[in-house]
């Protein structure tokens, strides 16, 4: 098991990747689907 400080909610990084992106232009439509096995 991970340490408990390891195991926080990355809800601010994820917010802070789409406002960088919504910045730089990026934007997708509102039918936009989640991949949650998508390979990285």
């Amino acid at each position: 098991m991970p340490d408990l400080k390891l195991c926080t909610d990355n809800a601010a990084m994820i917010a802070s990747a789409g406002y960088y992106n919504y910045i730089a232009g990026n934007k997708s439509e509102l039918n936009l689907n989640a991949i949650p096995n998508l390979k990285l």
